[in-house]
């Protein structure tokens, strides 16, 4: 991985592996908030106070979750955050990102931080492990580590979804109908389902599963992102 500087002063990191960067290299924070946070409604909700249940699909450098939890915070609202990831990464190699400066709540980031770090030093790698973290009162991470498609997700459990995967390019199993059907089910009535991905295959396979879906301005950098409904 290497850590690198985006257009709004944020740092995200680079995967060789999926040769991409992890979120936009035109702005990391400013990504994560437009099209997660606040194209499903999380951060309106949460800073009114309203409890929520959130799943994230590509825990990654935990940006998203980080702005999701800041935003309950502030609001002193209840959250439950699910994240499914297959390669945990440690704190150690997180922190340099300085994703705490772009807290309320710096002490967030540092609580995750080091949950991590304590996992991965004892020794617990991906492959069926489930990391629970309270990172304050009310406010609580939980990662499914290993492959997404193996998680076992309670039906109509979460209000938000954050599809957060690497491109459908590089990562297509987690851009199918059978994984969507899987995120169908989880999420609640009325929920939402956003996606930095606007392409024709993703929108289709949403609707093929029973999603509603629109195209929306995208973030800085990119024309467009989907945004996904659950009828109901």
């Amino acid at each position: 991985m290497q850590a690198i500087d985006t257009a709004d002063g944020s740092r995200t990191l680079y995967s060789e592996r999926y040769a991409q960067t992890f979120h936009s290299r035109h702005g990391a924070a400013r990504e994560s908030r437009h099209v997660f946070l606040d194209a499903t409604g999380s951060a309106a909700a949460l800073r009114a106070g309203q409890p929520l249940r959130v799943l994230e699909v590509g825990f990654g450098s935990g940006l998203n979750a980080l702005l999701t939890a800041d935003a309950a915070r502030c609001g002193g609202a209840a959250l439950h955050y699910c994240a499914l990831e297959r390669e945990l990464l440690p704190g150690a190699c997180l922190r340099p990102l300085g994703h705490a400066a772009l807290l309320h709540h710096a002490e967030l980031a540092e609580s995750l931080y080091s949950a991590l770090d304590a996992t991965l030093d004892a020794g617990r790698r991906p492959g069926g492990a489930r990391l629970q973290i309270e990172l304050a009162a009310g406010i609580d991470v939980e990662i499914l580590c290993g492959d997404a498609r193996d998680a076992r997700l309670a039906a109509a459990r979460h209000d938000a979804i954050y599809l957060d995967a690497f491109s459908p390019d590089s990562n297509p199993e987690l851009w199918g109908e059978d994984f969507l059907a899987g995120l169908f089910a989880t999420l609640r009535p009325g929920g939402r389902l956003a996606t930095y991905s606007a392409k024709g295959r993703v929108r289709r396979a949403l609707l093929a599963v029973g999603f509603t879906a629109q195209r929306l301005p995208g973030p800085p950098g990119k024309r467009e992102m989907l945004l996904a409904t659950r009828p109901g």
